[in-house]
């Protein structure tokens, strides 16, 4: 049996860590072992039935381990996840056997689904993208490192590499969100989202970085 180690132990690392015991409670598949997080003290006052068992810097991986990159930053979970492939780290895909995966849908490596969440046909994820409660319309396209998060309702967009994608916003179909942007929560995207660009609002605008 493989260990699995969750890399990671903010909000989203302990939501990384109920979907791989309920994935575990239907068919045990792993060990698992805790979290990874270089601020020992993370999980201090927070009632959580796994601990941090060492830093993300330090840890030396072995055959028999598996990964969850559980950072939801994607300039950060880019710049992580090519640091920890170069030292052999194995990130597996997370998807939680309650989210709804239509036919044709194809993931990269190290992709996170949760289990409120709903991919619709010939959708293509890239790698570590995170989808954390929401609806990808069908015909979708999310690129590398792409974070959304709850209620995000996607309808046949392409959505480039390293976006995050605040909650209850929804883009709308056919609209293109290039590399780096981000959709501040509740948005309304209408229209296209230029590189490195910060939108907000109904419609969504572009607002100082």
């Amino acid at each position: 049996m493989k260990q699995l180690i969750i890399v990671g132990a903010g909000g989203f690392g302990r939501e990384a860590l109920s979907l791989a015991k309920r994935i575990n409670s239907i068919s045990r598949k792993w060990e698992i072992l805790g979290f990874l997080n270089d601020f020992p003290d993370a999980l201090d006052n927070v009632k959580c039935s796994h601990k941090i068992i060492g830093s993300i810097k330090d840890w030396v991986a072995n055959e028999n381990q598996e990964f969850v990159l559980a950072i939801s930053n994607p300039q950060a979970k880019e710049k992580l996840a090519a640091e920890l492939q170069a030292k052999g780290f194995r990130f597996i895909n997370l998807i939680s056997p309650t989210a709804i995966i239509a036919d044709y849908v194809t993931f990269g490596e190290g992709c996170v689904v949760t289990g409120t969440s709903s991919v619709g046909d010939n959708v293509k994820i890239g790698n570590f993208v995170h989808i954390a409660g929401s609806m990808i319309g069908q015909d979708s396209i999310i690129e590398d490192y792409s974070t959304t998060t709850g209620f995000v309702n996607i309808a046949s967009a392409k959505i480039g590499k390293r976006v995050f994608i605040g909650s209850h916003s929804v883009i709308l179909n056919n609209i293109s969100v290039e590399d780096d942007a981000f959709i501040c929560a509740g948005s309304i995207v209408i229209r296209k989202v230029k590189a490195n660009t910060k939108v907000f609002g109904n419609p969504a605008k572009k607002i100082e970085l």
